[in-house]
């Protein structure tokens, strides 16, 4: 019976977790910290499944179950559910476009989501009341890697051994009889429910409970494991979810009547926290904050930039280095901390920006220029605490002391740089294209006010005036650029510039530029540019003709006595011989649950496109009851 609205049901929506999760807010909505017996750190915002009555211990074998268990001894609700810290049901009515697999694929859980996918306490309430038990939706393993029952499905897994289920399923009618035909039914079926995820009323919740874990415990008491590997050793979390559809199966023959649903699952990439800095606790008169931008694969410069920067730093005053990134991996982070360490008036921090620029088509029209080149236009928002910073590129070498370039008086003016030369040159090309496209593209009143974007002295709060983050994204998004954002900052940046002596951004001979194109600026423009080249502090290789690549490129040697002492140099001599660094191998989050083989049989046998997998897709709608 449904309660009334004078009585609403107290739904629990446990969500199990074992790392720092963006969990959504709401009464109904429980976190909880798996596997916290053997844990090293407790997460504060989580109830753990190792207080009260537990078998948190067991988590290694049972995976979520042990959030289960918890729930079932220590927790008091009508509806008790169960999802995970990057997957939750979609609780609204809307039918929303899903994948291959089952499952509705977003990146992150922020507030467009939480609304989209109703997971908050009134769109819960909603899709819950009047149901018995609501689980994921029914999935057919003969549609995803022609599977021809879920005993198939379970020998394809290279970790699952077939004698296990074998055991479970005598423990299973042995303790039960009467389960027998639905264990049958179930296991030479080709249809279930995966995930371990359902919610239930609690007087199911707790028959299932009272069924489930006596069987789990007799399996495990006759299950030799001694050498199992990590995952064959989750062989009970893998039998729970068969389990789970052979309860449910033998509970509706035998008359239960239950109203049961499936809700469609949503399948989040990025359900970490989005992580946010930190004023550092210094004074702020003495901080120079320095700012990155720079991928994986740049590493080895980023590290030989900022090694550089911090080897002709001022004693007396503090660096603060901040990388903005989306993929350097812990171990590449580590490796430059750890050697940067040695500079005891600087730290280095890392800030990923996935979230920031999420949703923006961001794309260079020049080879040697990446994405993470847009990553300055989110500083504003990235570092509230300051109000001014300093830019630099991770193609440079740096000569001097950068806090005498930050400390360069900017008045009301939004930005600090260097004329550019390369572009003044061609300004006065006899061709015209280039002034031609200043005035249709850029719409600047003085293009000879055009400055280089690679080492630039940032006043944040003048910047938030001109633009917000989302505004100067969606600029950035617009096709027609020739170098991205340095036009876009020149663009709406123009009479905000103070400009900066030319020994700071002294940018390399690239491909006999200085004398085929630098030449071409005016006058008092190239004498500058040239007597900097004298006593350069900042040196700039701009352009494809990269030190890491040509050795021999201008100012090659300078940027090769800085490199060589990074721990990173032979992986730059390896670029030099023309040797790529070897590809990780691809990790896809997998859509049945996270060790579950059906995506890659499926691929080999329905590939993705073929007209057999359309085929496929269409009937498995129709099994859903979708159209």
């Amino acid at each position: 019976m449904a309660l009334t609205a004078q009585q609403p049901a107290r739904i629990k929506l446990f969500v199990s977790a074992h790392k720092p999760s963006q969990i959504p807010d709401g009464a109904s909505i429980v976190p909880i910290q798996v596997g916290c017996a053997n844990a090293p750190t407790l997460f504060d915002d989580m109830l753990h499944d190792d207080e009260g009555e537990n078998i948190s211990d067991l988590n290694p074998m049972y995976c979520e179950l042990t959030a289960q268990y918890w729930a079932w001894k220590n927790a008091d609700a009508d509806y008790y559910g169960f999802c995970h810290y990057r997957r939750y049901f979609d609780f609204t009515d809307t039918q929303h476009q899903q994948n291959d697999y089952g499952e509705i694929i977003d990146e992150y859980i922020d507030e467009k989501t939480i609304a989209e996918y109703g997971l908050n306490d009134a769109a819960i309430a909603r899709a819950v009341d009047g149901w018995d038990v609501i689980t994921s939706p029914m999935n057919d393993t003969r549609l995803f890697g022609g599977f021809g029952d879920l005993k198939e499905h379970w020998e394809a897994d290279a970790h699952l051994r077939l004698k296990d289920l074998r055991h479970m399923y005598d423990v299973l009618c042995a303790r039960y009889p009467d389960y027998r035909e639905d264990a049958d039914a179930v296991l030479n079926g080709h249809t279930a429910c995966f995930c371990n995820m359902f919610i239930m009323r609690r007087e199911i919740f707790f028959d299932y409970c009272a069924w489930l874990f006596p069987l789990l415990d007799e399996f495990v008491q006759g299950w030799d494991h001694s050498r199992a590997d990590v995952q064959t050793l989750r062989t009970p979390g893998h039998l729970s979810e068969r389990l789970l559809n052979i309860y449910l199966t033998h509970r509706q023959r035998t008359g239960a009547g239950w109203k049961v649903k499936q809700l469609q699952c949503v399948h989040f990439e990025h359900p970490e926290p989005v992580g946010s800095l930190e004023p550092l606790d210094r004074n702020p008169r003495t901080v120079v904050p320095v700012i990155f931008a720079a991928d994986n694969n740049y590493v080895p410069m980023l590290t030989t930039t900022i090694y550089s920067m911090l080897s002709n730093a001022n004693p007396e005053r503090f660096y603060d280095v901040i990388v903005l990134e989306r993929d350097i991996s812990d171990e590449n982070k580590q490796t430059i901390t750890d050697f940067l360490g040695e500079f005891d008036n600087a730290t280095v921090r890392f800030h990923d920006v996935t979230h920031a620029v999420a949703g923006y088509e961001l794309t260079t029209n020049n080879a040697h220029i990446s994405v993470e080149t847009y990553y300055r236009f989110i500083i504003q928002d990235a570092l509230p605490f300051y109000s001014k910073i300093l830019y630099l590129d991770s193609d440079l070498v740096v000569n001097g002391d950068v806090a005498e370039l930050y400390d360069t008086p900017l008045g009301e003016h939004a930005i600090g740089a260097v004329r550019d030369i390369d572009f003044l040159g061609n300004l006065n090309m006899k061709d015209g294209i280039r002034a031609e496209y200043v005035a249709k593209q850029l719409g600047m009143k003085n293009p000879y006010d055009y400055f280089q974007a690679g080492v630039l002295v940032m006043n944040l709060d003048r910047m938030r005036d001109i633009h917000t983050v989302p505004e100067w994204l969606e600029i950035a998004s617009q096709p027609g650029f020739i170098y991205n954002d340095q036009d876009i900052l020149n663009m709406e940046c123009e009479g905000e510039v103070t400009y900066l002596p030319y020994e700071w951004d002294v940018m390399h001979n690239c491909a006999g530029r200085v004398h085929g194109v630098f030449d071409f600026a005016p006058a008092e423009v190239f004498k500058a540019y040239m007597k900097s080249r004298q006593d350069p502090k900042i040196v700039h290789y701009a352009g494809f003709d990269k030190p890491w690549k040509n050795p021999w490129c201008d100012f090659g040697p300078l940027y090769w006595a800085y490199a060589r002492k990074t721990p990173f140099s032979l992986q730059m001599m390896a670029l030099l011989s023309g040797t790529e660094a070897p590809k990780s191998p691809e990790h896809h989050e997998r859509a049945i649950r996270e060790d579950s083989p059906i995506r890659k049989y499926a691929d080999k046998v329905v590939p993705i496109g073929s007209k057999r997998r359309e085929f496929l897709k269409v009937a498995a709608r129709k099994l859903q009851g979708k159209k």
